[in-house]
């Protein structure tokens, strides 16, 4: 059999298209990094949020809180932190990012068939901006958004003239992972929804009354009006509660925020004509000189050209067939008014940014929808051949750049098994576009927040160059500004001369390669037992007596206020909390008179020799209300919702301590933070405790 004839018989573009989809999402699974500046902090997030509720990540807990509020950018760190449940951090990205990169085509796909039947033609644009600008920024919540863009759209297309209440159900659950994965795309999908509404309706409506007008009855022009203008009204009663979503967070941000800053128009026609919204990690794209017939082009101009002459191969098209009006001309004006919206939308908005970046993306993908598929077949077979080598152009510089970013990320983050349980790090840089491989890497910087794998090595482990943190729309925030330790630094891409001088009295090297330093805080070797005192048969003893901060010491106890820090190789608090103290009745003995108290979890650390302890804790509320306590030690359950007694009497509880690395830590929390005042106040409290050793035959 002829094998030409083999190939027609049996391949379908849809076979092209399964090709193109394995080949953009196999880099994912060959290399172990993705490149993007932000991605990695997703993923930290979304394990804070996965491990926020566990006590004993009291680190965690004292420089993060959680914003539990209905805003976008949920999506991301909702299935990161349930994939975290089953797979490892990495992994996890890399099943987010597969769909993230995968659904563009295929739901640009889709979007074009329910328009035109046929999306072979120009669908293969979902391809080439799959891998875009802002996807390597790590944006990975508008990355989602772009495909549910799409799928809300095409879905609504597909059955707008007969919008039954489960398609209404099944439209409303597309628009609200739209809007929990990006503003922008939600407010962009209910625009261009609406245009093309009002054009559809709205026109035929008028047309068919122009038809009516030389009847000369105002009743079959109003006849000729109703149908129509039904179904335009019908529209805004179903989107009603989606544009009151997106007005009451337009208006929210008016009040929040001042007003945009612009680029200027130099940046804006540079960004339009090279396609910058495709370029992210060199300008290679759009420097590197292509000479066709004495015109000088790169790869993206290529691109527009291409476009250029599908234009104008639609509008003669059209033009020999007279067909002035047709449903798909609304694409043509959503595409004028993103332009617009392009050119004169402020880049940032607050904190948000990259608004034209984003408005960007979809300008020439909503072109694709107006452009007519009806063309001759050798035309047919080239203009896809171009549209799929510019891809596979694009996506082989990608892998070309990414196969040597991987090795540098790798380099980066290769100290990240030295970092130990309940510790916080920073992280810093003289550059952090500096790559040996790339020169520069000029538009997004993969090294900067690949660092929070460090975050993610050990449990508990609190990262104070989380920018996600410091803005409400994201899940996680830090909880006023951390003053404790900081036990690690990860410094990268420092000159061979720097002496790091104002962080090497306090820390120490503990690992280095070519670009990367990891400091270790100094930490005292031994505990300092002077501080300690011994039982009659010579076992060590220390006491603690809780108080603020002119209160009266127990004899023989350490005085602890609230603002008894913690020192290497002694003792103090590793928490922000506690922020209160309570001083007692004068009828109480001292040592149980006064308390230290909160609704957060504070944590106690005792440096000790390892060994075998047993740990006293004493409780007196000293007022009219009982008081719950629960107590961690080194991560294990020492006491578990304890009751203490309203009133004077004093109560304790005794357990046995094995320490093994060199400390003692308390954690102490209520499960009663929501209960209000009242006959069971809703804090813990805690009077004092004793550390005391036991013998080695115990």
């Amino acid at each position: 059999m002829d094998w030409r004839l083999l190939i027609r018989k049996h391949l379908t573009w849809w076979h092209l298209f399964v090709v193109l989809l394995v080949l953009h999402l196999a880099p994912l699974w060959f290399f172990a990094y993705f490149p993007s500046q932000d991605g990695v902090s997703h993923i930290y997030n979304a394990h804070t949020l996965k491990e926020y509720h566990k006590h004993e990540n009291y680190k965690m807990r004292d420089v993060f809180k959680l914003n539990i509020t209905i805003f976008p950018n949920w999506m991301s760190h909702l299935v990161l932190a349930a994939l975290l449940y089953i797979f490892p951090p990495l992994i996890a990205e890399k099943i987010l990012l597969t769909f993230a990169i995968g659904l563009v085509p295929v739901s640009f796909f889709y979007f074009l068939n329910a328009i035109h039947g046929r999306g072979f033609l120009f669908g293969w644009l979902g391809f080439l901006f799959s891998y875009n600008y802002l996807l390597l920024m790590g944006f990975y919540n508008f990355a989602l958004s772009i495909s549910f863009f799409f799928l809300s759209f095409g879905y609504w297309w597909k059955h707008r003239e007969d919008l039954r209440v489960k398609h209404v159900a099944v439209l409303y659950g597309l628009l609200l992972v739209t809007y929990l994965c990006h503003i922008v795309s939600y407010g962009l999908v209910l625009l261009a929804m609406s245009i093309t509404a009002f054009c559809l309706w709205g026109s035929e409506a008028i047309a068919d009354a122009w038809k009516e007008r030389k009847t000369g009855s105002r009743v079959a022009i109003l006849n000729s009006l109703l149908p129509k203008l039904k179904q335009l009204l019908l529209f805004a009663g179903y989107m009603l509660p989606a544009y009151f979503v997106l007005m009451g967070y337009y208006l929210d941000s008016l009040k929040t925020y001042d007003t945009g800053h612009h680029r200027g128009m130099d940046w804006i026609s540079d960004y339009f004509w090279n396609v910058k919204s495709l370029v992210y990690f060199t300008d290679w794209y759009t420097s590197i000189p292509l000479y066709i017939r004495g015109w000088h082009l790169n790869l993206h101009h290529i691109l527009l050209v291409v476009l250029g002459a599908a234009i104008m191969n639609s509008l003669v098209y059209r033009i020999r067939r007279r067909q002035w009006l047709q449903k798909t001309d609304p694409f043509l004006l959503i595409t004028i008014i993103f332009t617009l919206m392009f050119i004169k939308a402020p880049w940032g908005f607050g904190p948000g940014g990259w608004i034209n970046d984003r408005i960007h993306i979809y300008i020439l993908l909503m072109l694709a929808a107006w452009l007519v598929p009806d063309i001759g077949k050798i035309m047919r077979y080239g203009l896809i051949g171009a549209l799929v080598a510019i891809c596979l152009v694009h996506l082989g510089r990608t892998v070309y750049d990414w196969a040597r970013l991987d090795g540098e990320i790798a380099e980066a983050v290769s100290g990240a098994q030295l970092m130990e349980p309940h510790t916080v790090y920073s992280i810093r840089s003289p550059d952090w576009f500096k790559s040996d491989a790339l020169g520069t890497v000029k538009y997004v910087t993969p090294f900067v927040h690949a660092m929070a794998l460090y975050g993610l090595a050990a449990n508990d482990i609190g990262h104070l160059a989380n920018y996600e943190a410091n803005y409400k729309y994201f899940p996680i925030n830090y909880n006023g500004t951390y003053q404790g330790m900081t036990h690690y630094i990860v410094a990268w891409a420092y000159p061979e001369d720097e002496t790091f001088a104002d962080i090497t009295p306090n820390y120490d090297i503990i690992y280095e390669t070519k670009n990367l330093k990891l400091f270790r805080m100094k930490l005292s070797s031994e505990p300092d037992l002077s501080l300690w005192s011994r039982t009659f048969d010579e076992r060590l003893m220390i006491r603690f007596d809780m108080q603020p901060q002119d209160g009266v010491t127990a004899e023989g106890y350490h005085a602890i206020t609230q603002n008894t820090g913690y020192v290497t190789g002694r003792f103090g608090w590793v928490t922000q909390s506690p922020r209160h103290d309570f001083q007692g009745n004068q009828e109480i003995a001292p040592r149980d008179r006064d308390y230290v108290w909160d609704t957060d979890d504070a944590a106690f650390t005792v440096d000790v020799p390892n060994g075998t302890y047993r740990v006293i804790n004493s409780f007196c509320s000293g007022e009219d209300s009982t008081h719950e306590v629960n107590i961690l030690a080194n991560d294990q359950p020492l006491i578990e919702k304890f009751i203490v007694p309203a009133g004077k009497e004093t109560v304790e509880q005794s357990s046995t301590v094995t320490v093994t690395e060199g400390h003692l830590t308390q954690v102490i929390y209520t499960s009663k933070k929501r209960v209000p005042a009242g006959g069971e106040h809703n804090h813990w409290i805690w009077n004092s405790f004793t550390v005391e050793q036991l013998p080695l035959d115990f």
